[in-house]
């Protein structure tokens, strides 16, 4: 039976995967000496989206979206009240500097309910499950653009964008066909992350599965079955680069594996962080080692 105490745990839980939380934009390109736009654009369901467009002189475009709680810039988790993942920043400023520097042009947003975008389903946030719309409106944005209109592009998609790209890719593959590339930074399924958080709450499985799920239906309108993100692996065709965090408290690394196995693109990557247990550096690896991520993208652009 669980208890009063643990009830108000996984009422705080399902509460704060269902609500989308706006953290602050604290950097703009322009501190790394870059020139960029603030862009918006809309999604077919009518929500703003903003973010940055970052020009370099070339047709290549990299689109990157975020994990939650972060946005455009990252997370802000140095700062008093934020630093519930390890008390660290994760930026994602050096990345795009590395990006540009390289010859790529930028697009980076805010998901919905995220950041300075719109807020869609009253606040609630999918977890990807609502914000593939986001996926598809910036592919939209980027082929009506007249300076990127003809340009080759790859993608950048972390958790919760990572889930919605994924999502987008099996509602809408035609939109996909000309995509050269993608990173895809820690997918997550959402029972392996209520499992990996019960243990943590010490709540038995079971019971704690069937609270969380009334719980957070009454929240957000959603199951945890809506977020298995795994099998939509199965649609994916494009060069994708997993990447993912080994010792993840908040996941585990046999789903990503299970999702890359599943990959039916002949041409995919696959590597693991090692040595910490926090998800959020994952988060920052490619800010702090950008070599990869630039000799994937190239490997895959004219």
């Amino acid at each position: 039976m669980i208890n009063e105490q643990q009830t108000q745990m996984l009422t705080g839980l399902a509460q704060g995967l269902a609500m989308g939380v706006r953290t602050p934009i604290i950097r703009t390109p322009e501190e790394y000496g870059l020139e960029y736009e603030e862009i918006s654009f809309e999604t077919k369901d009518g929500v703003t989206i903003n973010g940055w467009f970052i020009p370099a002189d070339s047709d290549k475009v990299i689109i990157s979206n975020h994990f939650s709680p972060a946005n455009r810039y990252g997370f802000a988790g140095h700062l008093e009240g934020l630093d519930f993942a390890g008390g660290f920043e994760v930026n994602f400023l050096p990345r795009y500097k590395a990006l540009h520097d390289a010859g790529y042009n930028v697009l980076a947003y805010d998901l919905r309910s995220h950041g300075e975008s719109g807020q869609g389903e009253n606040g609630v946030s999918g977890v990807g499950y609502f914000e593939w719309q986001e996926v598809l409106a910036s592919l939209d944005y980027v082929k009506n653009r007249p300076d990127t209109a003809d340009s080759d592009v790859s993608l950048f998609s972390m958790c919760m964008g990572a889930n919605a790209t994924l999502n987008a890719i099996d509602k809408a593959p035609e939109a996909f066909e000309d995509i050269k590339s993608m990173i895809i930074v820690a997918p997550l399924k959402g029972r392996t992350n209520i499992e990996r958080n019960l243990e943590q709450m010490q709540i038995p499985e079971d019971e704690g599965i069937e609270a969380f799920e009334k719980l957070y239906n009454g929240f957000s309108g959603l199951h945890i079955s809506d977020h298995n993100i795994i099998p939509k692996a199965a649609n994916v065709n494009i060069p994708t680069y997993y990447y993912q965090v080994r010792d993840d408290v908040n996941s585990r690394w046999q789903d990503v594996q299970e999702m890359y196995d599943l990959t039916p693109a002949e041409d995919k990557k696959i590597e693991y962080m090692e040595g910490t247990p926090l998800r959020f550096k994952g988060y920052n690896y490619f800010s702090d080692h950008p070599e990869p991520m630039v000799a994937w993208f190239d490997s895959h652009m004219k």
